[in-house]
């Protein structure tokens, strides 16, 4: 956020022209914003700012956001702190909004937004403690009551963290609420995103227990039996909300657990009705994915047309209409419809499918720049423009490239895990596995707890070095925070593999195919398969795996290996 005018105190420091003359020396030295530390800044808040404006000018925004706290932490003024705070995070610097939040506290302690800027940063940062500290005193007095805010609060999480980070923090503050229906709610249902299908059980239950009419604790309930395979009982406890209210919007989700759980010609007849009453058009989008998912693209197009016209689920319609006339090679018209694809949650993907066509048909560098030029206008997108510009890079040919981009990046965006995540994933690509391995070592130590972390860390060491009994026991501690997520599943049955536990390994690598869809997944059960002396099995598997994933270059090359 840019400030459209001088914050109050601005006029009155004593020494204006002291202050103008720091502000020109700082401005002069800004051609290296990373190099410097907030401590290399001067002490004059007035010349702070003035220095902060200017890097903002240029683009130097962590530089800014380091000027902007340190003059907050400098001046008593409130107005001041929230601007620093705010700048930093329009701008990602998730330590140095910390700083300015809890510097803006520090002002006026009750201050719910300052409250709601420390506590997302710590999200962010993954400090699960600092985060349920910030959000419990919220709970407190920022909602007309806790059940309020458990579900004001719960949307909030998912946008600012992870689900595993929300899940961490909820089982924290649930403590303080154990007979709170909407607490056990908001946990079960950040634990089912987090997948972590027993904790969301646990709570949904509870949730059921202590509200057995709220229709969105048995939804809710029903949702995790689903995720569990438990089909039957999932569609009986859903049955029950909806015969005791019988809303569209019940109605609605119960239609589609029944396609979840494979009950099609009644799901898809449910969802017809629905299509004329209040939820018309989201049993619509519904009806259209079905249709695109089953090659019904003819008709899936018209439906989501029908959308667009309507002015319903349009970027999301407008994504879809866009991938059809992809799998039609109409180029020009899938670059078209992407384009317009400008917000929502697949705005990132849209773009980046634009760039992927525009390298393809004019040069990488064309790519690049829709890219940059499309976050340029769209600050909330730029850490994910960063990100796929680095993948297209690196998708052509050019890991190097992608390598500087995303460190360059990181001079700017230190806080960010997005970038450096991504940047361990390229020193993977490019074979640099000891500086992966480092860099990957330094994420877990700041970011201790989180399972994305330790599941790559021991990933990389079962997968490129000798230390997989290492890499093992960081895995397992991943799969005890998110125990049915399908790439922590994967690992931990390669990593047994690697230790000749191949029996187990076979477990959690067949649990891992029912959860996710990935052809890495199948390149491991072969091997195991062979492992275990069950060749026919692994030969069958790799031949199917191998016409779906035909661009696969590992199932390609074990399908090559094999003798004629």
């Amino acid at each position: 956020m840019y400030p459209t005018a001088k914050p109050a105190f601005f006029t009155c420091w004593r020494h204006p022209i002291a202050a103008i003359a720091a502000a020109i020396v700082l401005a002069g030295c800004a051609g290296t914003p990373a190099q410097k530390t907030t401590d290399a800044l001067p002490d004059d808040p007035n010349a702070l700012v003035l220095g902060a404006e200017v890097a903002l000018q240029r683009g130097q925004y962590l530089e800014a956001s380091k000027a902007y706290v340190k003059a907050a932490q400098a001046a008593n003024d409130e107005t001041l702190a929230e601007q620093a705070t705010k700048i930093a995070y329009e701008h990602h610097q998730w330590s140095l909004v910390l700083a300015g939040a809890e510097r803006w506290l520090q002002l006026n302690q009750t201050n719910e937004e300052a409250r709601r800027f420390a506590a997302f940063a710590a999200l962010h940062l993954y400090q699960i403690d600092r985060a349920a500290e910030h959000l419990g005193f919220l709970l407190d007095t920022a909602f007309i009551n806790p059940p309020a805010g458990f579900l004001a609060l719960l949307p909030q999480l998912g946008d600012e963290g992870s689900a595993a980070a929300a899940t961490a923090v909820l089982q924290k503050l649930v403590l303080k609420y154990p007979d709170l229906t909407e607490a056990h709610y908001a946990l079960g249902r950040a634990a089912l995103q987090s997948d972590n299908f027993a904790l969301a059980l646990e709570h949904a239950q509870k949730a059921r227990e202590l509200g057995p009419y709220w229709a969105p604790a048995g939804l809710l309930l029903a949702q995790v039996q689903l995720a569990r395979g438990e089909n039957d009982a999932a569609l009986a406890t859903a049955k029950t909300v909806v015969d005791h209210d019988s809303q569209d919007s019940y109605r609605l989700e119960y239609a589609l657990m029944k396609l979840q759980a494979g009950r099609d010609e009644e799901g898809r007849k449910d969802l017809e009705a629905l299509t004329a009453g209040d939820s018309g058009a989201i049993a619509e989008r519904a009806l259209a994915d079905i249709d695109f998912q089953l090659g019904n693209r003819d008709v899936a197009a018209t439906r989501y047309s029908n959308l667009v016209s309507n002015g319903r689920f349009v970027y999301e319609s407008l994504f879809y209409l866009g991938a059809i006339a992809e799998t039609r090679d109409a180029t020009d018209e899938a670059i078209q419809i992407y384009t317009r694809v400008t917000g929502g949650d697949l705005a990132m993907a849209a773009q980046s499918r634009v760039a992927r066509l525009k390298a393809r048909k004019e040069g990488v560098d064309a790519g690049l720049k829709h890219l940059e030029e499309f976050a340029s206008t769209r600050p909330q997108y730029t850490l994910d423009a960063i990100t796929a510009r680095a993948a297209l890079l690196s998708s052509n040919g050019d890991a190097t490239g992608a390598i500087a981009l995303l460190d360059n990046a990181l001079k700017t965006y230190p806080d960010s895990a997005e970038l450096r995540f991504a940047r361990v994933f390229q020193l993977e690509d490019a074979d640099k596995v000891d500086e992966a391995v480092s860099a990957l070592r330094q994420l877990v130590a700041d970011r201790p707890g989180d399972p994305l972390a330790s599941n790559a860390l021991g990933y990389t060491l079962v997968d490129r070095t000798s230390k997989s009994r290492e890499g093992l026991k960081l895995i397992e501690q991943a799969l005890a925070q998110t125990p049915d997520n399908g790439a922590v599943l994967d690992s931990m049955g390669w990593a047994l593999h690697r230790v000749k536990r191949n029996e187990e390994a076979l477990t959690y690598l067949q649990h891992a195919k029912r959860r996710i869809n990935d052809p890495e997944v199948d390149v491991h059960l072969y091997d195991v398969l062979l492992a275990l002396g069950r060749k026919d099995e692994a030969l069958e598997l790799l031949k199917e795996a191998s016409q779906r994933y035909p661009e696969n270059e590992d199932l390609q090359a074990r399908l090559k290996s094999l003798p004629n």
